[in-house]
């Protein structure tokens, strides 16, 4: 009953990781592909581990520059398909003919109009000049009327003295243009080309060499380069106006090339649809394969090389396979994908049990189990993709995983998830050994290169780095196999160096993005935040120069101290240089700030434990208003935990007339505790640094005991009892006097004794 208890117990506790493992081992299984393609994965010059017989009849796929290919001479033995619109041609001759009868009205209405104006000239001064006014303003306003309808309608490239000389009414011509005789030249030319035929799409568009033609119900089979499009059409118009005029300036010519382009219309449509039908039924019946493997033929024995033909027929063969299983029964297909679950989620399992026994904190952190699945199936998805259109493995980017999880998180939880992540998508590859080795080796490097990221231009550093040794590493392992250089893949290490190259790039690129959405402060922004040109530091050091010394004092000693114990020393720095942020609201009321009177002399011990509990409220407040993140704001939320201001308690005690009503609560720092390696160092550097002022004449010895008295007094008090310090680690803070960390050493540095030099009186 007590097991049950505790399996229930830890079912409710940890239902997000529970869901979260369940969730992400469905999704990755279903990428896998089933046990037959597993099997036959194989890359080019492999050695074959086992006698591969094909268990049935398959058909060898062509490759894919063959297929393509073919595919291609498929299409284009199908002749588009048009159609030859005769009504069209007939309409486009009615336009022509409507065209010229509205010259001949303009001519008609112009010639009017001069015989008005002529007349109205000419009587002036007789009695019948009203009369020949009136009919000159009629003709006048016909003329005008009919002149602009006519360009209204026309809107072609025509200018508009070129019409006047068209019309007759510009007379620099040495002849007036017949109408008649110009109409039937632009009639015939056009009917030259629409019998040749003009198709509406250009030439360069036609894949097909013969095209077929529907015309008065009857289908026609012609070559292509027997029709005019539009630009060819063009083309011969002005072949023909050439001929006639015999010069290509005069305006007859320009006239007659003009006109006749705006009437030649295609006269041959392109039926888009059917030609598509046409060429889909044609690309249907292309063949997939160019040969025949029968049952039981040999396909590659034992320790033989996998060569091109032979991963030609392992590719036919597992997509018989795949193929073949979709016609299975449900049973045995369901069978396939369990094992694909069954087999990721052992690895996840993995995974999640070292966050669980070793990394706690991250475990019980819904946003990071969250961060390190979704990269993880990212990356998984991405390799399924590259697979499906047969892509080079090696451009997958797991480098990148690693550099993303090493800055966010740590390297220990980047090299055990690299590592899952690779077992994984080497099998989603198909059991490829050279893949794993070399990922593995280059997650390693990456994880190595950007261990300790401080400064954003080590991003250089790192592609260099990774491109060298990705290379390095291929090429070794390629020569432990064997394998002649004339036989390398030289794709295959192009792919490789550009991913090395672009994983780097692409890493720091997103950090800031899942800094932001994942609530995540790496290295590089706490280094930010050790700028003394940021405004809350800068403010400490204007309003309370004193806490600033003092925090720049702790930071020293608490990053030797994680130095010593292998804690994240820069954080603690950083926790450090913020911790006392509050005191900037009243820095006259703290001793390091203090010039001369002690205000606490003057108030009650109530009053100064109120004053000084509320600089960790007011800390709070500021960083909230600066923006600090989360992880620095628990150093100035847990830098005292709940220890007792015992010299304003005792003051208290003595004052009172009966000692028993002092509330000791009202002497105690709200807290919480701390709760990390690093909080719990800064609370111990914190108050060594402010005992060590007050210690006169130090001595090793002096500051050994009061390390010793300090952390006797917080474990006895329970302020560590959250913290996941051991007595081993707080040993290593404490220091030796022979050693380079922990607080001794700093301490010695800091406070040694100096030797009086003689001045200039002695």
């Amino acid at each position: 009953m007590n097991n049950f208890k505790q399996l229930k117990d830890f079912l409710t506790k940890n239902r997000f990781p529970i869901l979260w493992f369940f969730l992400l081992s469905f999704a990755i299984s279903l990428t896998f592909p089933t046990g037959f393609s597993i099997r036959y994965s194989y890359q080019l010059n492999d050695i074959a581990n086992e006698p591969i017989i094909a268990p049935f009849d398959f058909g060898i796929l062509k490759t894919e520059q063959k297929l393509i290919k073919d595919l291609d001479e498929a299409k284009k033995s199908v002749p588009f398909s048009f159609s030859r619109d005769q009504d069209f041609v007939d309409d486009q001759i009615a336009s022509i003919d409507t065209f010229f009868i509205y010259l001949n009205d303009i001519y008609s209405s112009h010639e009017l109009f001069i015989s008005s104006q002529d007349s109205l000239y000419k009587y002036r001064y007789e009695p019948e000049f009203e009369s020949f006014q009136t009919s000159f303003i009629a003709d006048s306003t016909t003329y005008v009327t009919l002149y602009n309808e006519f360009l209204d309608q026309y809107q072609f490239q025509i200018k508009k003295d070129q019409w006047d000389q068209l019309l007759g009414i510009n007379e620099s011509l040495a002849e007036p243009i017949n109408l008649e005789i110009f109409k039937n030249q632009v009639k015939q030319i056009c009917l030259n080309r629409w019998a040749e035929g003009i198709i509406d799409e250009p030439l360069t568009n036609i894949l097909s060499s013969e095209i077929s033609i529907v015309q008065g119900g009857e289908l026609l089979i012609a070559p292509t380069k027997n029709y005019n499009d539009i630009e060819s059409a063009w083309k011969k118009n002005k072949e023909e106006v050439n001929l006639i005029y015999e010069n290509d300036v005069d305006i007859k010519t320009i006239l007659s090339y003009e006109l006749i382009n705006e009437f030649t219309k295609p006269n041959i449509i392109f039926d888009k649809e059917l030609t598509e039908s046409r060429q889909k039924e044609r690309l249907d019946r292309v063949s997939r394969f160019q040969g025949t493997v029968l049952a039981n033929e040999l396909i590659v024995d034992t320790n033989n090389r996998i060569t091109d033909s032979v991963l030609l027929k392992l590719k036919s063969l597992r997509f018989e396979s795949e193929r073949r299983l979709g016609y299975e029964k449900a049973a045995d297909k369901f069978r396939e994908y369990l094992g694909a679950f069954f087999v990721v989620s052992i690895l996840l399992f993995l995974l999640f049990s070292f966050f669980y026994i070793y990394r706690g904190d991250y475990f019980e952190n819904h946003k990071i189990l969250v961060l390190i699945g979704f990269l993880m199936y990212s990356i998984v998805f991405f390799s399924w993709i590259i697979i499906n259109y047969q892509f080079p493995v090696y451009i997958i980017p797991i480098a990148m995983f690693s550099i993303l999880i090493t800055v966010l998180l740590d390297t220990t939880v980047a090299l055990i998830s690299s590592t899952i992540l690779i077992l994984l998508i080497s099998l989603l590859i198909g059991n490829d050994l050279d893949f794993a080795i070399i990922q593995f080796i280059i997650a390693c490097i990456a994880i190595f290169s950007v261990r300790k990221l401080r400064k954003r231009r080590q991003i250089i550093a790192t592609m260099i780095t990774l491109v060298f040794c990705s290379l390095f590493v291929f090429f070794s392992v390629m020569l432990f196999k064997g394998i002649d250089f004339l036989d390398y893949n030289y794709s295959t290490v192009g792919y490789l160096a550009l991913a090395s190259f672009l994983c780097p790039i692409l890493s720091f690129g997103l950090v800031p993005l899942f800094e932001s959405f994942f609530g995540i402060t790496t290295d590089l922004s706490l280094i930010e935040l050790l700028d003394y040109d940021q405004p809350l530091l800068k403010k400490l050091m204007e309003d309370a120069p004193g806490t600033h010394t003092h925090s720049v004092k702790v930071g020293t000693l608490a990053e030797s101290c994680a130095n010593a114990i292998g804690a994240r020393a820069l954080l603690c720095r950083v926790g450090s240089y913020y911790h006392d942020i509050g005191k900037i609201k009243k820095p006259e009321y703290y001793a390091e700030n203090q010039t001369g009177e002690n205000k606490h002399d003057s108030i009650s011990p109530h009053i100064s434990a109120k004053i000084l509990k509320q600089h960790v409220t007011d800390g709070i407040s500021l960083a909230d208003e600066y923006g600090l993140p989360k992880i620095v704001k628990d150093f100035i939320e847990t830098h005292h935990a709940k220890n007792r201001m015992e010299f304003f308690y005792q003051k208290a005690l003595t004052n009172a007339d009966n000692p028993e009503s002092v509330d000791e609560s009202e002497f105690r720092y709200p807290g919480p505790k701390p709760n990390s390696k690093e909080t719990g160092i800064v609370m111990i550097a914190e108050a060594i640094e402010a005992q060590a002022n007050s210690i006169k004449n130090p001595t090793l010895e002096k500051f050994e005991k009061m390390i010793d008295k300090a952390i006797r007094s917080r474990l006895e008090d329970g302020q560590l009892d959250e913290c996941p310090l051991t007595m081993a680690d707080l040993q290593k803070i404490k220091g030796r006097r022979d050693g380079k960390h922990g607080l001794i050493p700093v301490l010695s540095g800091l406070y040694h004794s100096r030797p009086e030099y003689p001045s200039k009186d002695d």
